[in-house]
């Protein structure tokens, strides 16, 4: 036993513990992938104990083999084909001490497909609480399986557990596998299950009956199972209907023989608390609104606030390299290092903060039980767009970072509401916009104010209501257009409130970051570098290059050489393009430098055109540059630029993580197309049709 690699598979309903006892059993010895051809992740972990080496795989939570989800679908492809890579020898059937009765309709199905189960009974403490009690020989009895009683929070009973799978593996215990089948198949149905059996070499009658019942796709889906289903007249619904009624029968035999309920004074006192408190404040219909909305408002800023000093801190950090690096050696290396490689470096460094913070406060509300019912109270209102309650968290997330929003949209399970949700994403308004909001608007507009209200103050409120607004019936095209491979139904159980586990908390953190750091991380490293290549070169013609030797030694951008460069020259090209916007090439080039980061516009703005900042704006310099006998710096291109921001991707970033969610170009490179369409648009007629008002001065005169 000591030379092979068991493989385990913890399965179980959504919200019973399995990622906690996970986590308890590999700590960081663990990795985080994708089944393969879908985005569904997949965390694959392992442990030794006793000399026996094992590897664990957390499947998605499910209520059912029968598929009416992404997850369920990859759940029973999985158990189906043994020829799976990860296909286990175990499985370590995790249980809701409290709520044993729903977990066992999952238990009989995996059980009758032949597997060898293991019942690992978790939160054994809140079922005491409730006053539910559980007679665990009995139930080992009537199941045919071994059950051990651990708290995966706090790591009660693992090691116990351990002992007891340990047993079972040295003595090759196979009466796990159950010989008869806890379900009865009808005889009118024998004749259909053996051709199954006989066409498909299929040993087990259930599998064979599971291949009769189920209707997704795949399932083996080929003529012969249709002609069998057809001969017999056979409807795969009636058979799962009739399955599904057979086995609550029988479960329901199984809890009254093996639970009792006894609820102390004390506890249904507690109970009817935790009830009133959310029928009365979290769950209610409006205060539930203005609690979520409180907590959010809180998160952020915090997000604002704890970000503020390790940002500067690493940026403080990267220019003291930066300056050090530059007094040491000069030359093309080092122009590369301290434009090209270290930007790069430090702008995905600078995004670890956010994430960081942002991610600990929702697992935070996910560890409580809180974020269960946000997400339950929200379902009806972003239903209508084609969302659903679990895509609240991601968009209200996008106000302070489209990145870390991004990736928690993973805990949505349709795939379908998934896609929708990171489609959309990018149109709220973040916080990287937010500098060139400012800027433009204190350029463009006066600094009028009625008494508490300033005019400026009004345009940049409703920057952000248009990031919403857009977001949403961007949704409901989407809602519309996109094909359904499941019906999008939002079934969940209502967990009990807890107290969070720390451990848990940063364990989840770090194999985020670490996936961040590794996977969109190269990306954004990648095209910083490309991006300076093409700031910093340019054709020797133009007296870009200077020759020493058989080396060019590029200039640097600071140097005013940008004009010559190869983005220079291409910010030229496609002045045409943009000329209808407004814009001349120092614009263009500002758009497209503004690709490694939104902000970024802003420096490009500030060395191009001597602008200070928001609040020392020296529009003199910006007046001087004339653009077809026209301002720059104009009503009629301020509002372009604000609509070309408010709608185009213009983050390499949020384009990178697109690609690791989505595990796929196609949706990144759709997006950013129709993005920067539909922002040239917008921006081409806002301009053209205050162009027409503006008079010689630069003034608007409607």
């Amino acid at each position: 036993m000591q030379g092979r690699l068991i493989k385990l598979a913890l399965l179980g309903n959504p919200n019973v513990g399995k990622t906690s006892l996970f986590n308890k059993l590999t700590g960081l010895n663990q990795k985080i992938g994708n089944y393969l051809g879908v985005t569904v992740e997949k965390k694959i972990g392992f442990f030794c104990d006793q000399k026996i080496s094992y590897q664990i795989i957390d499947l998605p939570g499910i209520y059912s083999i029968y598929p009416s989800s992404e997850n369920e679908e990859i759940i029973s492809t999985f158990l189906l084909n043994q020829k799976i890579k990860d296909h286990p020898d175990y499985i370590l059937f995790v249980v809701d001490a409290s709520n044993i009765k729903k977990s066992l309709l999952l238990f009989r199905q995996v059980q009758d497909l032949g597997f060898s189960m293991f019942i690992v009974i978790n939160m054994l403490d809140e079922a005491k609480k409730k006053g539910i009690y559980i007679n665990i020989k009995k139930l080992e009895i009537i199941v045919n399986t071994k059950i051990t009683l651990i708290n995966a929070r706090n790591g009660d009973g693992i090691q116990e557990m351990k002992n007891q799978l340990k047993i079972l593996i040295q003595k090759k215990i196979r009466s796990l596998r159950i010989k008869s089948l806890s379900f009865s198949i009808k005889k009118q149905y024998f004749h259909a299950i053996q051709e199954v059996k006989n066409h498909f070499h299929i040993k087990n009658p259930y599998e064979a009956w599971y291949h009769l019942a189920c209707d997704k796709k795949f399932v083996k889906q080929n003529p012969l199972l249709k002609e069998i289903r057809k001969k017999y007249k056979i409807i795969s619904k009636r058979l799962q209907v009739k399955e599904i009624l057979d086995r609550y029968e029988e479960i329901g035999n199984i809890y009254s023989k093996t639970v009792s309920e006894f609820i102390s004074e004390k506890t249904k006192n507690r109970l009817e608390f935790l009830k009133k408190l959310d029928k009365s404040l979290i769950l209610h219909p409006f205060l539930g609104y203005i609690v979520f909305f409180f907590l959010l408002f809180f998160v952020f800023q915090l997000i604002f606030f704890w970000s503020e000093f390790p940002v500067r801190f690493i940026k403080f950090f990267f220019s003291y390299i930066q300056q050090n690096v530059e007094n040491i050696y000069t030359g093309p290396l080092s122009n590369f290092f301290l434009q090209g490689f270290l930007p790069g470096i430090n702008t995905i460094i600078s995004f670890i903060p956010q994430i960081f913070i942002l991610l600990f406060f929702l697992l935070l509300m996910e560890e409580s039980g809180y974020i269960s019912r946000v997400i339950f109270l929200m379902d009806k209102i972003m239903r209508p767009f084609g969302l659903n309650g679990k895509s609240i968290v991601p968009l209200i997330s996008a106000i302070s970072c489209s990145i870390p929003a991004i990736i928690s949209s993973r805990h949505i399970e349709n795939y379908r509401d998934r896609l929708i949700t990171i489609l959309v994403t990018p149109f709220m308004t973040c916080s990287a916009k937010l500098p060139i909001y400012t800027i433009i608007i204190s350029l463009i507009i006066p600094n009028i104010k009625w008494g508490f209200f300033q005019l400026r103050g009004i345009i940049l409120m409703m920057m952000y209501i248009l990031g919403v607004i857009t977001s949403l019936c961007v949704a409901m095209i989407f809602h519309k257009y996109l094909k359904k491979s499941y019906d999008s139904h939002l079934i969940m159980e209502i967990p009990t409130y807890k107290i969070p586990v720390l451990k848990n908390i940063f364990i989840s953190l770090w194999l985020h970051i670490k996936s961040f750091i590794l996977n969109t991380g190269k990306i954004i490293l990648l095209i910083n570098v490309l991006i300076w290549v093409l700031g910093t070169f340019g054709p020797s013609e133009n007296n870009f290059f200077k020759k020493n030797h058989s080396f060019l030694y590029p200039i640097n951008i600071e140097e005013r050489k940008l004009e010559n460069s190869y983005l220079g020259l291409f910010g030229k090209k496609i002045e045409p393009i943009i000329s209808p916007l407004g814009y001349d090439w120092k614009i263009g080039i500002g758009l497209l430098s503004s690709f490694v980061a939104r902000e970024v516009f802003v420096s490009t703005m500030n060395s191009l055109y001597k602008i200070e900042g928001p609040k020392n704006i020296n529009k003199n310099e910006m007046h001087k540059n004339i653009y077809n006998n026209k301002f720059v710096c104009n009503v009629p291109t301020g509002v372009s630029l604000l609509f070309f921001y408010a709608f185009s991707m213009q983050c390499m970033s949020t384009v990178s993580i697109m690609r690791k969610e989505t595990k796929s170009w196609k949706w990144p490179i759709t997006q950013f197309v129709l993005m920067t369409l539909l922002a040239y648009v917008f921006s081409f007629i806002s301009y053209q049709i205050l162009i027409k008002f503006m008079d010689h001065h630069g003034n608007i005169s409607l």
